[in-house]
């Protein structure tokens, strides 16, 4: 076999390994900032979702296009069919403490 393979076939025993339990081989990177605390990602409800979009007078469409998400994305967070998760997370925790932060950031602009 080949160097490679064998290389991949470690690599992937590893992945098994891991996700049965054995922490052992993981890598782990943890970026050093002894001087800051990072806030955890929120976990955002349905209603929540819908409360954030509303304050910041946005429709649906406008709203995902914001988000960088699809129309139908932002139906299924209001729907609760599915949650958001990640940088999409992080944005609603912004929006929902400054609702006009797309304004204030120039992302939206309003007409007039």
């Amino acid at each position: 076999m080949s160097k490679q393979y064998e290389s991949i076939m470690e690599g992937l025993n590893d992945v098994l390994d891991y996700a049965q339990g054995d922490k052992t081989k993981a890598r782990v990177r943890v970026a050093e900032a002894p001087d800051i605390t990072i806030a955890p990602l929120h976990v955002y409800d349905r209603e929540a979702i819908r409360q954030i979009r509303l304050r910041s007078n946005l429709t649906l469409k406008s709203f995902a296009i914001c988000m960088g998400v699809s129309q139908k994305t932002v139906e299924s967070w209001e729907s609760g069919v599915n949650t958001p998760s990640g940088a999409s997370c992080r944005l609603l925790q912004i929006l929902e403490k400054s609702p006009n932060a797309l304004r204030e950031l120039e992302i939206i602009r309003v007409a007039g």
